[in-house]
């Protein structure tokens, strides 16, 4: 049977289907401009192989990446505005003989071309994904427990062996060595630096008092006293402060020390590169470091004379080529050139572009966003911020606001503490490369150690930047007050010893208890019970004092060369002090007829 179909609802018909279609081929290319979040199940397999994955972590971040990416909704409005910047017939009609503008285009001194439009024949994969690296620990680091753990990471054994060699070597070069200058052993140097970490604890004001007062008993601290005299601390600072020729012994420590915090941390995504407002040994300080923990991943000390700035970047980031990192770099590094270089490196780029950078287009007004390829200027207070290769997910200005300070911020972090404070008064005016970078990498080494400690699963992440170094000098001193505790010396008193069992936390009563039994032997030689007091009967005492200087035999026997005149009155052996008794009559039980001759008796005194 056939059907006979009205024309005009066939019509009506074909018109929905197409406008339905339509409908959902426009849908299908907004979905498809919308940049997708990351998959975690895929973010492993694009993820940096060397970076160690971290479960939950309750370090306090400087930020959180939630704070820099767009939401949504501000993800779908951009591709919006992105979509109507480009869509032909929107451009605003200019009228007969109106001048063009530019047309929306700018050149910079470079010649590079800026557009208010994004071009839209640029690729999306121009524009690196988002990968979320999270910061960690690697090796090792990732099992520490305490300050002295994470510290020597950093500062090893090598290192400590370098420094002991060069220390030594000072001293021995001085031409007149007293018992203040006898060479060190690595026990007694981890003490002076541990006691260098706690001068920064307790001597940071800015007003504080001499070094002197760290040893006094009134001002001071225990833990100076026992762990070296003041005059040994100052003798050791004065051997690091040696001829300034030595600048290649402070550079092998550098270099060590860089190693060593290369390779056992795992950055965030966000790394910032810029110079340091001070300089370290006359030198420009450039520092890479992690914005989301303030931890230094690389750095470089420099003169003027052998800075290159592109080469400078090149170095720092030499680890985190092709990890899809976003590179925060000072206005002092910052430009095109480079940061298309990173792009094809795989990491994007952020920074604050001056108007006076030959980058800077001109005649632009500042007013909305300019583009060139996969760069992008964005007004930000009368500058504008520069972003390559920035995955549209991340919010340019909340990550520039959030990483441009942090290579500032770990370098205030160094100096809040430092161990400079250590310097006694007599060198603190003097300018020396070697002292200057020392104190700069055991600032920085601790400061490291601290990041470290508080990611590790084991550390406390709540653990302040004192209450950490502080920890740090108690630990390098515990060997030097063990060794002093147990080594039996006459320069060691009673009361320096409980000082030292009260500052490792260790009972005294033993050490009481050894004490009293020593004074009451000491106490008891000599003495005479009642029944021997009187001299046995027919024994004559002889005179004290021999005709001529004869050698002790005690002395003699220990290989001393001691003469004396001093003798014993009953078998007439000369004695030196130290091996003979005095005592009077009456407690000897002498009767007058038993003096030696040449003793006055108690009737001749007086006449």
């Amino acid at each position: 049977m056939s059907c006979a179909l009205d024309e005009e609802l066939l019509a009506n018909i074909k018109c929905s289907d197409q406008e339905d279609a339509g409908d959902e081929e426009e849908k299908m290319q907004v979905e498809e401009q919308l940049p997708q979040l990351p998959d975690p199940t895929t973010q492993e397999d694009d993820s940096d192989p060397l970076q160690e994955t971290s479960g939950s972590c309750r370090f306090p971040w400087i930020f959180e990446d939630g704070d820099v990416l767009n939401s949504e909704d501000q993800l779908a409005e951009m591709v919006l505005k992105s979509e109507g910047s480009v869509r032909p017939g929107l451009t605003t009609k200019r009228g007969r003989g109106r001048p063009s503008h530019n047309a929306g285009h700018y050149t910079a001194a470079t010649g590079q071309i800026w557009s208010v439009a994004k071009d839209p024949q640029v690729a999306a994969g121009e524009e690196l994904p988002f990968l979320g690296q999270q910061a960690c620990g690697k090796g090792p680091a990732r099992s520490v427990s305490n300050a002295v753990e994470a510290w020597m990471l950093l500062f090893d054994d090598e290192m400590l062996k370098s420094l002991l060699r060069h220390t030594n070597e000072q001293m021995r070069k001085k031409r007149n060595p007293t018992s203040a200058q006898r060479p060190l052993d690595i026990v007694e140097l981890r003490a002076f630096l541990g006691l260098s970490y706690l001068c920064g604890v307790f001597r940071n004001a800015q007003f504080s008092g001499p070094l002197e007062e760290l040893w006094t008993l009134e001002l001071g601290n225990a833990i100076f006293r026992a762990s070296m005299t003041l005059a040994r601390f100052e003798s050791i600072s004065e051997c690091l402060s040696g001829p300034s020729g030595v600048w290649s012994e402070a550079q092998k420590l550098w270099q060590r020390f860089l190693i060593n915090c290369r390779s056992y941390y795992g950055c965030s995504s966000w790394l910032n590169v810029d110079e340091t407002s001070s300089m370290v040994a006359k030198n420009r300080l450039t520092l890479c470091c992690d914005a989301r923990t303030l931890y230094m991943a690389n750095a470089l000390v420099s003169s003027r004379q052998q800075r290159s700035l592109e080469r400078d970047v090149e170095q720092l980031i030499c680890d985190f080529k092709t990890t899809s990192r976003n590179v925060t770099m000072g206005f002092r590094h910052l430009n095109l050139p480079q940061s298309e270089q990173l792009m094809r490196r795989q990491l994007s780029s952020l920074g604050l572009l001056e108007p006076t950078s030959p980058d800077w287009p001109r005649q632009w007004q500042c007013d909305s966003p300019a583009y060139s390829g996969s760069s992008k200027l964005i007004p930000f207070d009368g500058e504008a911020v520069f972003c390559c290769g920035l995955s549209p997910q991340v919010d340019a200005l909340q990550a520039y606001q959030n990483t441009a300070q942090a290579c500032q911020q770990f370098y205030d972090l160094t100096e809040r503490f430092s161990t400079a404070h250590m310097l006694p008064s007599c060198l603190t005016k003097q300018c020396n490369s070697f002292l200057q970078l020392l104190h700069f990498v055991l600032n920085a080494a601790a400061v490291n150690a601290w990041i470290l400690l508080r990611l590790s699963p084991k550390g406390d992440a709540t653990m302040e930047q004192r209450d950490f170094q502080r920890q740090l000098g108690l630990f390098l001193t515990q060997q030097r007050l063990q060794r002093r505790l147990q080594r039996r010396s006459t320069t060691t008193s009673l009361v320096m010893r409980l000082q030292i069992c009260e500052i490792l936390g260790q009972p005294s009563q033993r050490l009481l208890s050894e004490a009293t039994g020593d004074a009451r032997r000491s106490d008891s030689v000599g003495v005479l019970t009642p029944d021997k007091m009187s001299l046995p009967v027919g024994v004559n005492l002889s005179s004290r004092y021999g005709e001529k200087h004869r050698r002790c035999k005690p002395c003699a026997r220990n290989k001393r060369g001691t003469k004396s005149r001093t003798r014993c009155q009953q078998c007439q052996s000369h004695r030196c002090g130290n091996h003979l008794i005095s005592r009077c009559y009456e407690c000897v039980g002498i009767l007058p007829s038993q003096l030696p001759e040449g003793n006055m008796r108690d009737d001749e005194i007086g006449h």
